[in-house]
C-alpha cells in the first residue's frame, strides 16, 4: 500500500530535523495494519552503507525516532510509526539479492 501526500511529505528528508550523527539515506513509508488490526505506518530508515551501526548511541536513535514522529503529527498524520533502520546491505539480504 502507498502512503498518502500528507505522509510522505512527513518523511522526506527535506522536512525532517534529523540529527547529524545519523547519515540516512533515505526514508521509505507505506502503509501498515499492526498487530491489532489498527491502521499505522511502516517506516523504514535507510542508513548510508558506511554507516558504522555498532556504535549507534541510543540518544541518535531516539531523537530522529522523535523527528518523525512529530513531523508526521505536524502533517496531520495520526497512524502510529513502527519505525526500522538498516543499511542497504542488510535489505539486499532480507530481500534475497545478497
Amino acid at each position: 500500500m502507498s502512503a498518502d501526500k500528507n505522509t510522505l511529505d512527513a518523511v522526506d528528508l527535506k522536512s525532517l530535523s534529523l540529527p547529524p550523527s545519523l547519515p540516512v539515506a533515505e526514508v521509505r513509508v507505506e502503509d501498515y495494519t499492526d498487530s491489532s488490526g489498527e491502521p499505522a505506518l511502516r517506516i523504514l530508515v535507510v542508513l548510508e552503507e558506511d554507516a558504522d551501526v555498532e556504535n549507534l548511541k541510543g540518544d541518535s536513535v531516539r531523537a530522529l525516532k522523535s523527528a518523525i514522529h512529530d513531523s508526521l503529527r505536524n502533517h496531520g498524520v495520526s497512524a502510529f510509526p513502527y519505525i526500522f533502520l538498516a543499511k542497504p546491505s542488510e535489505l539486499a539480504d532480507v530481500d534475497g539479492e545478497g
